[in-house]
């Protein structure tokens, strides 16, 4: 088989999850990710295996397969992913920041599997929601730093959830499949009998996995997972294969619930929470000792809410000057410390309010499960959890996380996923050995477009491609009508998948 065009610090960094796949899966994982960084316009699989060249030699339906049916975890490829990037990235002893969000991929057809209808906050009008059909997957990454390449971070996707709304919408054909409808009508031939399948069942009251089967209702709404329960899942998975790995979770306010907070710190005790919290939180003392009478306290004396807390001592307040996105900011910051009793009872968290000393941007509520922590990490902490939104852009944008057009319930589950860690890897590489090549390339930038500081993944993808491109044309060098024959060849499918 023809070796995929990547450079060799690449495939080394890809036979780090050979144990992750069998072998034929293995060939075909390495052949997808070139199509997919090879591909300059749409990443469909179709795209993405016309990008990858003579190295995917082997039937389209091969390829289709390794989403759909082939042999491989999502998860056990993540904790691969996060133990390389702790041991490459991070010195021991160091507390890890794992970053938790989600991101709805939009999607057309009655026939894709696990797509409900979801809010869309991008395509809000004020307060009122935009609803939007597709999936939405609740993503955990891990926050990687070089100070020496840029001022701020990295998050890496690694681990992954769909989450299954309440609201199946999709009751149309997409466009695709109308087009197709259409010419079979007109061709007189028999219409394609294709149905929306699942791959869960409920079985004694308890969701479980299932062969692929016909989806004709929706689950029950308490059988169908929150996104806290999703959260939750995968932040005790991660626990339990690190547990001598310290984290810090960096979340935004929807995943302040009793669901991922008791949920997790009552089960281990290697993580710690930084997320957005409620200007009117009820907060307590701890209860008092138990003096033998009665029932146990399991709250004490109530506590004013931190935007009461905040109006009634104004002197609290301190100007400091704290890093966020990489720059200085001055701030006026106030902390109290209490116990959220609904959210994480028998334990304090320090509240930290933010001021804006300008008056332009609104007060702030952040919260810190370890009290520990002082009000300036928690807010520089908190700020770190943007690097995960770009990700996301950059996942859609340049590596087509919402174009697969997948519909089976496995090819759903692992296709936008796949986008994402092809981002992690890309950055990864670009962070390990890329940025050494990248020092020797003659870079070319717009007149228009100043140099940033910190690298882009438009940047880093270039880099990985002209090391591709460097090692397959020029090392070792062809023979002229070779290299033309084997060069022409390659821009044809490469143009061909745009």
């Amino acid at each position: 088989m023809p070796d995929p065009m990547l450079p060799l610090t690449f495939l080394n960094l890809l036979a780090e999850f050979r144990g992750v796949f069998t072998g034929p899966s293995f060939e075909n994982y390495q052949v997808l990710v070139s199509g997919f960084v090879h591909s300059l316009g749409r990443h469909g699989i179709s795209d993405a295996i016309r990008a990858a060249g003579p190295a995917a030699h082997k039937h389209y339906s091969a390829y289709y397969r390794f989403f759909s049916r082939a042999t491989w975890s999502l998860d056990e490829f993540g904790i691969c992913l996060l133990a390389l990037v702790i041991g490459t990235l991070h010195v021991v002893g160091v507390e890890v920041e794992l970053v938790l969000d989600d991101t709805l991929t939009r999607g057309t057809g009655k026939k894709v599997a696990l797509a409900t209808m979801h809010a869309d906050p991008l395509r809000r009008q004020g307060k009122r929601p935009f609803m939007a059909y597709g999936h939405v997957f609740v993503v955990l990454s891990v926050h990687v730093r070089l100070p020496l390449l840029a001022p701020t971070g990295w998050a890496l996707p690694f681990m992954f959830r769909v989450y299954e709304g309440s609201r199946r919408g999709g009751r149309a054909d997409s466009p695709s499949d109308q087009g197709r409808a259409f010419s079979r009508r007109r061709q007189r031939k028999q219409q394609r009998k294709r149905a929306r399948l699942t791959d869960v069942t409920v079985i004694d009251g308890q969701l479980q996995k299932c062969a692929p089967r016909l989806d004709d209702e929706p689950l029950p709404d308490d059988m169908r997972k929150t996104k806290l329960q999703l959260a939750t899942e995968m932040l005790l998975k991660v626990a339990a294969n690190f547990p001598n790995v310290q984290f810090r979770v960096l979340a935004d306010h929807l995943y302040s619930g009793k669901t991922v907070l008791h949920g997790v710190h009552s089960k281990t005790d290697n993580m710690h929470f930084t997320i957005r919290g409620r200007p009117n939180a009820a907060l307590y003392e701890l209860p008092p000792p138990y003096e033998g009478s009665g029932r146990p306290r399991v709250k004490g004396k109530q506590l004013p809410s931190p935007e009461k807390w905040a109006s009634q001592n104004p002197d609290a307040f301190e100007p400091v000057k704290v890093i966020i996105y990489g720059k200085p900011v001055e701030v006026m910051l106030a902390s109290l410390v209490g116990m959220p009793y609904r959210s994480l009872p028998g334990q304090l968290v320090r509240y930290v309010i933010v001021k804006d000393r300008r008056g332009i941007y609104k007060t702030d509520y952040l919260f810190d499960t370890d009290i520990k922590t002082t009000a300036v990490q928690v807010v520089e902490g908190y700020a770190r959890r943007w690097p995960l939104e770009r990700s996301f852009q950059d996942a859609k944008q340049k590596l087509g996380m919402e174009q697969h057009q997948t519909q089976l319930p496995a090819s759903v589950r692992r296709c936008a996923p796949f986008s994402m860690l092809t981002y992690s890897l890309v950055v990864l590489w670009y962070l390990l050995d890329g940025h050494h090549l990248a020092k020797k390339m003659t870079a070319y930038h717009d007149p228009w477009y100043p140099k940033t500081a910190r690298p882009s993944f438009t940047e880093m993808l270039a880099c990985l491609r002209r090391a591709s491109w460097t090692e397959a044309f020029l090392d070792p060098p062809l023979e002229g009508g070779t290299r033309q024959k084997f060069l022409a060849a390659y821009l044809a499918r490469v143009v061909a998948s745009g």
